[in-house]
């Protein structure tokens, strides 16, 4: 199995310089996301959508949308970079032929959004509105209005517990949809003294782009600072092909606190289990200096083939059998001696 890696070698020099390791006092990240948006004033019509369905997360739906997932990244400045990813059928974001002449369908949103902090009480109050960029295409050949994608917005934000809510309007306005979502940012102290890795992204493919200079919805992929991720969001391998992961490990200790860009310590153990519970595939511990994981697994089985007194007749190896897995990732810091796990469900198909 590869060591843990980058997906080039420029952008491994991109990484290092921009994302040092975390010390275990809190994540020291440099550059790696968008900017905080601009707090900008929101139409009052849209303000009033907003708080219509607010107390029970249920508002109105002109442009049906929902959200399905989130993720919390690191961000610098011991803040986070929550993702979150909604989706909606290409005929109700109103898809049309772009006036570039590209052969692309183009689809031009109004998208408003605000955010709530919760209180101790619970109460929710006013964070930020903003106003995100949103012209979002696709392929004008095999275009299909029926068809449903998702879409992705992040934004750096502090620990905390907040509601999300967005706004999708049609370019008159004459059509508008809010859904909301809650979520809860970690405090730093909470892995001052323990490890806090992320959840694990199965990804298709990493490629280093531009920064965002504002929030961006993006169809079909999401950004951390530079770096555009493009994730298998349904989790389905084609038999005989690698698993790809990407996930980061905060909380981590650093060999030399003091040291401009802090090294950790960190050993990897991958092991794929069965629909049992039991080991599928086991692979030789990786070690990584960084907190930023980005790891190929050879789905590859060894299979030995023993007689009816154990003797090993045969030893070969098959792509991993189609089927539901458990791909789990335990991890341990060598250096402040902290340990924890994550893990990520997939199908081989």
């Amino acid at each position: 199995m590869k060591a843990p890696r980058i997906i080039a070698a420029g952008l491994a020099l991109f990484v290092i310089m921009t994302v040092s390791a975390q010390a275990a006092s809190g994540i020291q990240g440099r550059n790696q996301e968008t900017k905080p948006p601009a707090k900008a004033a929101i139409p009052k019509e849209v303000a009033a959508l907003i708080q219509e369905g607010l107390a029970t997360r249920q508002g109105r739906q002109d442009i049906p949308f929902s959200f399905f997932k989130q993720l919390i990244l690191p961000a610098q400045n011991n803040n986070f970079l929550p993702v979150f990813f909604f989706k909606a059928k290409n005929g109700d974001l109103g898809y049309v032929p772009s006036a570039s002449g590209s052969g692309e369908m183009e689809a031009s949103l109004n998208v408003f959004c605000q955010i709530f902090q919760h209180d101790a009480a619970g109460a929710l109050k006013h964070f930020v509105s903003f106003k995100p960029t949103a012209i979002v295409k696709t392929a004008g050949e095999g275009y299909n209005p029926e068809a449903e994608d998702w879409y992705s917005l992040g934004l750096p934000m502090p620990s905390g517990k907040y509601t999300l809510a967005l706004v999708l309007a049609a370019p008159d306005m004459k059509k508008m949809s809010v859904a909301y979502t809650d979520f809860s940012l970690p405090a730093v102290e909470s892995f001052q003294n323990a490890l806090w890795p992320t959840e694990p992204v199965i990804i298709k493919s990493l490629e280093q782009v531009e920064r965002d200079q504002r929030v961006t919805i993006h169809r079909g992929n999401f950004l951390w600072g530079a770096l555009q991720v493009v994730p298998n969001m349904t989790a389905e391998i084609p038999l005989g092909e690698n698993l790809e992961v990407l996930f980061f490990v905060l909380g981590a200790g650093a060999k030399d606190p003091a040291a401009p860009r802090p090294v950790n310590d960190l050993e990897l153990n991958y092991e794929v289990q069965g629909a049992d519970g039991k080991p599928a595939i086991k692979w030789t511990p990786q070690a990584s200096e960084s907190f930023y994981i980005n790891q190929p697994l050879p789905l590859v089985q060894t299979v030995q083939t023993s007689d009816e007194k154990g003797n090993v007749l045969k030893t070969e190896k098959k792509p991993l059998s189609a089927g539901k897995y458990v791909l789990l990732c335990q991890i341990n810091d060598k250096v402040a001696g902290t340990k924890a796990d994550t893990k990520v469900a997939f199908e081989v198909k």
